[in-house]
């Protein structure tokens, strides 16, 4: 367990270090955010004086070694749009992201396993083919196209839903489904091929012999076998599911951390994008770490050793 969690710690790291360094040398490749921040027709001697308040003036080198050093001794930057610390930028739209993924997350695991289970159960059957069907739109259609047709069908059309926003609860149903709607047709595929590969098992032969209900044969003993791959797949799609919202909460005016990390790309905010790549890469291999974890806790078959 010891020589897992190095060698786990060693590789989140090294990861972590080369994405937000990446991230670093990309965003000064993209120009001056000077240009975005002051007025047209900022003279020479006030445009200098700015590009040194910043320290942009300084060596690529430099700059790099004083964002490590500051991110060590917890100083964030300060954004350079509202002159406000990143961190407190951040912290005013965690929840609304957090909450919205957390529902996507929900809906996925709620209506992509169940039909799943389903397809598989149903396999050759017309109404197994049914479930295959919808799970092939959700894969076709891309989240931001189905994020403007809910638009335009529930809140420009039929008047039901709000069009913006996350005051309340009808906010959240168009952009959780926009989102939920790939990744729902993704475990189900994955949850009906991996029930395929168990249904056959004697054990669950066995376990029917034993005079077991078919649902304690399929829940209890084919989905807890079927879950490796279950959860490989979810694992993948909660890392997806970051850059996906991204786009819908760009579409729906979610004030969230992907509109936030849109905004500051386009205007060049170099202090609010790096620390929101620092901190969706963190989310990202903290969740790849845990999905290791739930290996060993779904099947005791699984042993964690290093590398």
């Amino acid at each position: 367990m010891l020589a897992f969690l190095g060698s786990r710690l060693l590789r989140m790291t090294i990861t972590l270090w080369a994405i937000v360094s990446a991230v670093f040398l990309a965003t000064r490749l993209t120009g001056n955010p000077i240009d975005f921040l002051m007025p047209e027709g900022l003279d020479a001697a006030s445009r200098a004086e700015m590009i040194a308040y910043w320290g942009l003036d300084r060596p690529v080198a430099q700059q790099y070694l004083l964002f490590w050093k500051s991110l060590f001794a917890g100083d964030f930057g300060l954004g350079l749009m509202e002159r406000r610390p990143v961190s407190v930028i951040f912290g005013e739209r965690l929840w609304q992201s957090a909450s919205l993924l957390v529902a996507t997350l929900a809906l996925t695991v709620a209506v992509g396993v169940p039909l799943g289970i389903l397809a598989a159960l149903w396999r050759g059957e017309s109404r197994g083919q049914g479930v295959l069907f919808i799970a092939f739109l959700g894969y076709a259609i891309p989240n931001f196209i189905l994020a403007i047709l809910l638009l335009l069908i529930f809140s420009y059309t039929l008047h039901w839903l709000p069009s913006a926003g996350s005051a309340t609860l009808l906010h959240y149903v168009m952009p959780t489904v926009a989102l939920a709607a790939y990744f729902v047709a993704a475990l189900t595929r994955y949850t009906r091929n991996a029930m395929l590969d168990v249904l056959s098992e004697d054990y669950m032969r066995t376990a029917r012999a034993k005079g077991l209900s078919e649902s304690a044969v399929i829940l209890r003993h084919g989905l807890r076998n079927a879950l490796i791959p279950v959860i490989t797949v979810l694992g993948l799609q909660i890392t997806t599911l970051v850059s996906g919202a991204v786009v819908v909460e760009t579409v729906f005016a979610w004030n969230g951390i992907g509109d936030l990390l849109v905004g500051a790309t386009l205007r060049r905010d170099y202090p609010v994008l790096q620390f929101g790549v620092l901190v969706v890469a963190g989310a990202v291999i903290l969740v790849n770490f845990a999905i290791d974890l739930a290996y060993a806790a779904s099947d005791p078959r699984v042993r964690l050793v290093g590398a």
